[in-house]
């Protein structure tokens, strides 16, 4: 069903429309606490709003105002936090890299196809390239969708292996859980419940190539993994319309026929439907069963096969004489898991279904994913037709969803009651080899039928009927269009069945991508006169081209020959006519004679397009006609002739000196305007020292990764990029020279370390519709990131651009070894420089709602001067420190079995450090080969029996934890067993560092300077957080928008206790403005989270800025506005207090009252107040993160006036004049 165009405010904060005007009150908001949200009941005059965004474009916006973002978990473990760009797109905010046990920090890349968002990690890459796993579990807009589901923390995939019995062979896996069989694609579903510990069994076994991984762990015998991703569901005049009345008359109703309808379910007992059910299934675990909560699937069972009982006749359906099959894959949300869809497909096509009606959409694919593999499949082995909606996504070409994309399915387009094509109506062609659909249109717009007890979709009519729009709709026009065509021809099979809807269908005029072969019409598909066979459908036609010709079989059934006349209209996919000779019809006139059949031949020739074409697809119709119009017939023609393709070849040169140099997966990116060439994602092959892969006649940005270790065994990082490539004439080489790279660093006034880092390079193509951005980006760890950058010359076509991103502090730790020789400083890290971590726990209330409570847990630091001893306890085993006296003195330890580039954190701190604090030890030295980081606790648990189940919250470790160096503990060790035992450390650091924050960003190329910043090139902002009591920043971050770059990221900055302030250094840009987001939280005496806030502040530097966060009380007020001297300025978020048309919405911001910030977004939607979160924080009470992470959430609002009375809400009429919200 198409969506109503009606939106909660709550769901779109990028227009405010509310239609309640309440004037002369004030706000007072009570915010509901995590812990005692058991005890909160709702109070007389408090509103509620408890509806939550359930899609990618709902929860999106709901935090595109300032630069919110939702976070998403990719199958690696890796975390996105996704936000909505200017252009409804999705944006990257920030990427949480899961631990990799070896090497250096996985760089991540964005890649954009015409506005579809994926973000893969760089050892994921070759895997995608190759088709073992599939690019959607990567796109953004569909892991949102599951995040806004409540299905965001883990990774629901469907599998398909190899062998005939490999799905039921299937093993369980490190880190995921089976699901259900899927015998039609040979495979099961499947939860990837830890990303990290399943993506460490591919990684361990992939040895580089697909290949491999294929053959052991986490892929062992697996052919491909898909995201198992969420379809949504999407007559008294429409069935006149398609001729049904005139089968009817003809006997055919489709009586004898089984049509199966995979929906929300069925209202069993609807007069209209009541008698014709057979049997129905629930595949989604509801617990009523395949019950209808929802509507959508009542509607669309009536419009196949309804008798029209409850309307004495006049909402009949077009086959009601067939049965009913019904099996419930969606939710009453409308939501519909796609191996509950394929499970369903497979029951019904083995029940007997003839036709199964599928009223349901994913995303656009290309037809190879597992919905659609399904279709075909299930289509080839049983003869069922399938017929399913394109999807309403409206103009934009390319846009028909999964599985109307799959080759069998018969897909359908909507039109109005005067054949016009419906606006929200899908456009082809199919998005990856340009196939031609939709294939077919039926009635979709003002449809009435059935309505489900109790429930409400479309626009009611009256009790028993309700009207919507939509394809959803259409496609059941379609089946029961299939069902009459099924009774007349009882041996057909499903595929016949759509051709010859497809051929009789009547040819409205509208694009062939826009219609299919027009609107399906029974009066001509049950005449038996003529009848056409073949199939012009040339597909893609390889370089060099030669001639080839099809044909098309007319066979006459009448008692007198009939005389066609033929013409064949073709175009190219812009509508421009094809070149003369392209396409050549032998005949434009042909006599069928009677009882014979006679021949028409098409031959494509691409020859003619010499080497300048146009290439790529061609669409149009054989049209054939009688004498007198009453026979009309349409088949389909359709190709894609392809350009020339050349090698191009990419040579990488080493830097000198390098050592286990690793080659990662090569992308090229067509830059120029050639968009109709490249209907599939991005060309990605395995990397190496040398990669060559054919491409079409054109322009290319080429790309890679490589990682090497230096002479000191250091490993070192470079995302070389060739952004320019002309390959327009013949084969090319490009060669990376590493010896000319640069390193990626920047230098402030003082000794300062990283705590964050990001570089990211963007390649846009010509028309924008192509783009990857690589970024590579590191939090806080052992050690520093050693990047290089290879400098490139400017491009002449598109753009592309470069920006590095630091935040650097002053040392939180500094440790210098003294005694047996020369001091030895060190390059001491703690794990996190935060003084708390945060630890959640989740439980499921009565009512099955999630909720959660958030704790924070000191991390044990240092003292900031003095000195302690030193011993050496090797791994740190209970048994390593009984041979040494620990008491008093910093251990030293080398767990090398417990850290392999990242250390089992929880094992570090369960067994060596709470074992070095029972031998007395003071803090602990950690160091290992190749030590990256420490680790972190973990941040989730689940209290399955209410919090009274919750484990006790863990401390984060009984003693200081601190990594140093390999290197650097090697020189202690030696030190500690040659005799030297007086060996102590000299302690230093601040636990409130001063910070240094900078954008560096290049234009047209990457220039590779390196990045010096003296004091005068800085401004400062003191950063003070006010509170009653010693409590939580827990999240801190700085952005910068410049006035000529759309790049929103943010670079998180260490999070100080409240209570303290802390000293900010920002580089100096022009007409740049600064945008910090705090959110912090009291501490209660058990340790958890309480009066949960955040706040939002753009600033424009001058020499020395201050924010006061939690100055005062938070209040509804103006937001203050950052504009620079040009006058250049960003949106601060939702219009507050702003009309449209005739209704005006008195929205308005809560802001602190110190500082002027804004916090959150106050605003009416009929008798409702509603509070919406404006960055990742709720400031209202915390959101179950399970169900819908950060985002929408409810706040108890009473409305008051000035003596405190609570006010009444009513209506005001608003003239046209001018307004200010005071």
């Amino acid at each position: 069903m198409r969506p109503s165009a009606k939106k909660r405010l709550t769901r779109r904060l990028g227009a405010v429309t509310a239609g309640l005007g309440v004037l002369g009150v004030v706000m007072s908001t009570t915010p509901t606490q995590a812990a005692d949200l058991d005890r909160q009941q709702p109070q007389a005059g408090v509103v509620r709003t408890d509806s939550h965004p359930a899609t990618h474009s709902d929860l999106a916006r709901a935090v595109a105002a300032s630069g919110g973002s939702v976070p998403v978990t990719l199958i690696t473990g890796d975390k996105v936090h996704v936000g909505l760009g200017d252009d409804g797109a999705p944006v990257v905010r920030s990427i949480d890299s899961a631990p990799r046990p070896d090497g250096p920090s996985v760089p991540f890349h964005t890649l954009t196809r015409q506005g579809t968002v994926y973000v893969v990690p760089d050892d994921a890459l070759a895997l995608v390239g190759s088709g073992v796993l599939d690019w959607g579990l990567f796109d953004l807009r569909r892991l949102v969708t599951l995040a806004a589901a409540g299905r965001g923390d883990t990774v629901p995939v469907l599998v398909a292996y190899t062998g005939e019995d490999g799905a039921d062979a299937a093993r369980k896996v490190a880190g995921a859980s089976l699901g259900r069989t899927l015998r039609s694609i040979k495979g099961r579903s499947m939860t990837v419940t830890d990303g990290g510990r399943w993506w460490q069994g591919v990684r361990g076994k992939t040895a580089g190539t697909p290949a491999a991984a294929r053959a052991a762990g986490s892929l062992a015998g697996v052919k491909k993994v898909w995201l198992n991703g969420l379809s949504h569901v999407t007559l008294d005049t429409s069935v006149p319309q398609i001729s049904a009345p005139v089968a009817w008359e003809r006997g055919y109703d489709g009586t004898g026929v089984t049509v199966a309808v995979l929906d929300t379910g069925i209202d069993a007992t609807h007069p209209d439907v009541a008698s014709r059910i057979v049997d129905q299934v629930d595949f989604t675990g509801s617990p009523t069963g395949a019950k209808d909560g929802h509507g959508h699937g009542t509607h669309v069972a009536s419009t196949v096969l309804g008798s029209g009982a409850a309307s004495k006749g006049r909402y009949k359906g077009v086959a009601p004489g067939a049965k009913l099959l019904v099996g419930k894959v969606c939710d009453d949300a409308g939501q519909c898991p796609d191996d509950a869809i394929i499970a369903a497909m497979d029951w019904a096509a083995h029940k007997g279904a003839k036709v199964v009606n599928l009223s349901l959409g994913g995303e656009p694919t290309d037809g190879t994913d597992p919905v659609s593999q399904a279709v075909n499949d299930l289509s080839r082995s049983t003869g069922t037709l399938f017929v399913a909606a394109a999807g309403n996504s409206g103009f934009t070409p390319q846009k028909v969803v999964a599985p109307a994309v799959a080759d069998d399915a018969l897909a359908v387009a909507a039109v109005d009651d005067n054949g016009d094509m419906a606006s929200f109506s899908n456009r082809g062609p199919r998005v990856g080899d340009g196939a031609a659909k939709p294939d077919i249109a039926a009635p979709g717009v003002g449809i009435v039928a059935a309505r489900a007890a109790g429930t409400s979709m479309g626009t009611p009519v009256d009790d028993s009927y309700t009207a919507a729009d939509g394809t959803s709709m259409a496609t059941p026009h379609v089946a029961g269009a299939a069902a009459i065509i099924a009774q007349q021809h009882p041996d057909f099979t499903g595929a016949q069945i759509k051709a010859l809807l497809m051929d009789t269908a009547d040819d409205l005029g509208h694009d062939v991508y826009a219609q299919g072969t027009g609107q399906v019409d029974l009066a001509t598909a049950t005449d038996p006169r003529l009848v056409p066979k073949g199939n012009l459908n040339f597909g893609q036609r390889a370089f060099p081209h030669a001639p080839v010709t099809k044909k098309i079989t007319y066979t006459n059934r009448s008692e007198r020959a009939i005389t066609l006349h033929l013409s064949m209209p073709v175009a190219f996919a812009d509508g421009n006519p094809a070149p003369k000779g392209l396409f050549t019809l032998d005949k434009d006139k042909l006599v069928v004679p009677a009882g014979g059949s006679a021949e028409a031949s098409v031959t494509l020739d691409g020859g003619v397009l010499g080497t300048k074409g146009p290439f790529g697809g061609y669409k149009g119709l054989l049209k054939a006609q009688d004498d007198s119009g009453e026979i009309r017939l349409v088949s389909g023609v359709h190709t894609f002739v392809e350009d020339e393709k050349f090698p191009l070849t990419l040579k990488i040169v080493p830097p000198q000196g390098a050592t286990d140099v690793r080659y990662g997966t090569v992308t090229f990116l067509p830059v120029d305007d050639k968009i109709h060439l490249h209907p599939a994602l991005e060309d990605v092959v395995s990397g190496g020292q040398s990669v060559t892969e054919r491409l079409y006649r054109g322009t290319y940005a080429a790309r890679t990764s490589v990682s090497w270790r230096d002479a000191n065994g250091a490993w070192q990082q470079a995302e070389p990029v060739a952004p320019e490539v002309d390959l327009t004439k013949a084969a090319t080489t490009v060669t990376l020279d590493l010896r000319k790279a640069k390193p990626l660093r920047v230098r402030f006034p003082e000794p300062s370390e990283t705590y964050s880092a990001m570089a990211t390079s963007t390649r846009v193509s010509k028309t924008g519709a192509w783009s990857v951005s690589t970024v590579l980006q590191v939090e806080y760890q052992a050690g520093e990131p050693n990047w290089w950058v290879l400098p490139t010359g400017k491009v002449t076509m598109g753009t592309f651009t470069h920006d590095f991103y630091s935040s650097r502090t002053t040392p939180v730790v500094t440790l210098r070894a003294t005694g047996g020789g020369a001091p030895i400083p060190l390059s001491a890290r703690y794990a996190t420089p935060d003084t708390t971590v945060g630890e959640s726990q989740v439980w499921l209330r009565d009512n099955g709602s999630p909720t959660f409570r958030e704790a924070a847990t000191p991390v044990p630091h240092l003292p900031g001067k003095g000195h302690l001893p030193l011993v050496h306890a090797g791994a740190g085993t209970a048994a390593d420190l009984a041979r040494v006296d620990a008491r008093g003195k910093l251990v030293l330890i080398t767990p090398d079995d417990l850290c392999a580039g990242t250390c089992d954190f929880v094992a570090l701190r369960d067994e060596r450090v709470a074992a070095a604090a029972k031998a007395g030890a003071v803090g602990v030295l950690v160091a290992a080969p190749d030590l990256t980081s420490l680790g972190r606790p973990t941040e989730l648990d689940q209290c399955f029996d209410g919090p009274s189940s919750c484990p006790a919250v863990q401390t984060y470790g009984a003693l200081p934890v601190v990594s140093v160096p390999y290197d650097e503990a090697e020189a202690l060790i030696k030190r500690l067993t040659t005799g030297h035992a007086g060996i102590k450390l000299d302690l230093g650091g601040s636990a409130v560092p001063t910070v240094y924050v900078a954008r560096f960003h290049d234009e047209g190329g990457i220039k590779a300077d390196d990045y010096q910043v003296a004091q005068r090139d800085l401004d400062r902002v003191d950063l003070s957080f006010h509170a009653q009591r010693r409590g939580v920043v827990h999240q801190l971050s700085w952005m910068q928008h410049l006035k000529d770059t759309s790049d929103t990221s943010h670079v998180a900055m260490p999070q100080p206790p409240t209570q303290e302030t802390m000293s900010v250094f920002v580089t100096r840009q022009d007409d740049a403005i600064s945008r910090f987001t705090a959110s912090w939280a009291d501490r209660d005496a058990d340790g958890f989270l309480a009066h949960n806030r955040q706040e939002v502040n753009d600033l424009v530097l001058d020499g020395r800025d201050e924010i006061h966060w939690n100055e005062g009380p938070a209040v509804p007020g103006a937001v203050r506005t950052a504009r620079t001297a040009s006058g250049f300025t960003v949106t601060a978020g939702p219009c507050a207090g702003c009309r449209q048309g005739d209704t005006f919405s008195p929205a308005v911001y809560l802001t602190g009252s110190g500082s002027g910030g804004r916090q959150a977004l106050l605003a009416t939607e009929g008798s409702e107040l509603i509070t919406s979160s404006l960055t990742d924080v709720p400031s209202c009470g915390p959101v179950p993160s399970v169900t819908l992470p950060n985002m929408d959430f409810t706040c108890d609002v009473k409305l008051l006036n000035a003596s405190g009375d609570e006010v009444e809400q009513h209506r005001v009429p608003l003239p046209d004049a001018e307004y200010a919200l005071q």
